[in-house]
């Protein structure tokens, strides 16, 4: 049986990380990484998991069994890697399979302070976007991890809409190599960036660190509409940010349209995104009003201080420019942050698949939000979702339906605090009626004095898959 493969770029370190000084005693001085699994068929698999060092060179390999539509979680402690591993891990599977993976950063008493998630890539591009890099921008830096998912070494050539450039020479087949903005001289504090493979494709993960800690995977493509399956504006002290990238070479006027879910008025507001640059959305026009006079296409309806909960879709387009977005999501108060990468509607499908579900462990919960992308509404209680799993009680296989018809481009927010088990862990299948295109996103969240101040939000993208 032919094998499907999955490059996932890991930062998968013990030693290695930013140290932190006492006016940022909240950034972490180590990472640690984890991995979920999911078996996306009815039929039981074998599947290897092959760990590079940043070298490009195998340092393990481990063989393993995965269960129809099972869920395995794969630790730091678990791994057969060394402290100190920095580097990456390829996933070949006899059935297809989704991964993502939970980033954990540590204080200098190796306490989780700060949590991101990622998901895992299936294949790799010879151009990759980055919509939103920082260097010091509010006491947050990036750095991105890039890889060689090709068989042939290759040159990257790295642009930002700043002016400043950069380069990797010989990245070998499944080496990786860590660009940190802070030691590049960019004079802006927030920047977009391009990467250019000359011979083989490569990904691209990276991560905001800073109080609180963010992750996205770089784009291969760009959609001249993107949709954004969960913005919160005013809700208990969370906002959205979105960092839409023009990766075109002329400017164009953007507009994003939002419909609430659960909470808000639906508006819409109106920039224009310069050819190779990015602009912010949604947050100056409902969490802080910013001077925008030097952009004379600006316009906006949306209600400032307005508790919104709800999605986003690029309406217009006016140059028809590929577009690529990253929406972040954050609750000063507390330091608690998460990022997803905005979906291509045209990417939708009738069945999304989440990884990792979760109901009271530990104090973690998730919640998903599922945009219907598709020509029609979809009927209450027709779009299925199947968790699986297990708990303090045992084995759990529930569902669970939309209680109310979800209209084109509306979508549907669940909760799981409460509504599933004690202790459940576990992933879910969720599956619409026939031709709905669906698209999702899931919250993880901690909650409880045990993570008090501590950055537990991870957000992540549904997996979109034909049944």
């Amino acid at each position: 049986m032919a094998k499907k493969l999955m490059s996932i770029v890991f930062v998968l370190v013990l030693t290695l990380g930013f140290l932190a000084t006492p006016a940022k005693a909240a950034i972490p001085v180590s990472y640690e990484s984890s991995i979920q699994l999911r078996n996306l068929t009815d039929s039981d698999g074998t599947i290897t998991l092959t760990f590079y060092d940043l070298t490009g060179e195998e340092v393990a390999s481990v063989p393993d069994e995965i269960e129809a539509n099972e869920t395995k979680s794969y630790y730091q402690s678990s791994m057969p890697i060394d402290a100190g591993f920095n580097g990456s891990v390829v996933i070949a599977s006899s059935v297809e399979v989704a991964a993502e993976s939970n980033i954990v950063g540590l204080n200098s008493s190796n306490n989780p302070i700060s949590y991101a998630a990622y998901g895992g890539f299936s294949e790799g591009s010879n151009e990759v976007y980055l919509p939103t890099l920082f260097k010091n921008n509010y006491g947050y830096n990036t750095f991105y991890y890039v890889q060689n998912s090709g068989s042939v070494a290759t040159d990257v050539e790295i642009t930002y809409s700043d002016g400043i450039t950069n380069e990797i020479s010989d990245l070998q087949p499944g080496q990786s190599k860590i660009i940190k903005q802070s030691e590049e001289a960019h004079t802006l504090k927030v920047f977009s960036g391009t990467l250019a493979s000359t011979d083989s494709p490569i990904v691209v993960t990276v991560v905001e660190e800073g109080n609180t800690l963010f992750s996205y995977n770089g784009f291969g493509s760009g959609s001249t509409n993107p949709i954004m399956p969960l913005v919160n504006q005013n809700n208990y002290g969370y906002f959205t940010g979105i960092q839409i990238q023009n990766t075109g070479d002329s400017d164009t006027i953007v507009t994003v349209s939002y419909t609430p879910s659960i909470s808000g008025t639906a508006c819409s507001e109106t920039r224009t995104v310069p050819a190779g640059a990015s602009k912010t959305f949604s947050q100056y026009v409902f969490y802080e009003r910013k001077d925008e006079s030097d952009d004379p296409n600006f316009e906006t309806d949306c209600v400032m201080d307005e508790t919104f909960i709800g999605s986003g879709k690029v309406s217009t387009n006016t140059a028809s420019m590929p577009l690529v977005a990253v929406v972040n999501q954050l609750q000063i108060a507390d330091n608690k942050g998460g990022a997803y990468a905005a979906f291509d509607p045209s990417s939708g499908k009738q069945k999304i698949i989440y990884p990792l579900i979760m109901d009271r462990n530990y104090g973690y919960f998730t919640s998903w939000s599922i945009v219907n992308v598709g020509s029609a509404a979809i009927p209450a209680e027709s779009l299925i979702c199947r968790v699986t799993g297990t708990s303090n009680e045992g084995p759990i296989d529930k569902e669970f339906k939309n209680d109310s018809e979800i209209p084109v481009n509306g979508s549907w927010t669940l909760n799981h605090l409460d509504v599933i088990a004690d202790g459940f862990v576990g992933g879910a299948t969720c599956l619409g009626p026939s031709g709905s295109q669906l698209i999702g996103t899931s919250n993880q969240l901690g909650i409880g004095s045990r993570w008090a101040g501590i950055d537990t939000l991870l957000v992540s993208e549904g997996f979109v898959v034909i049944p």
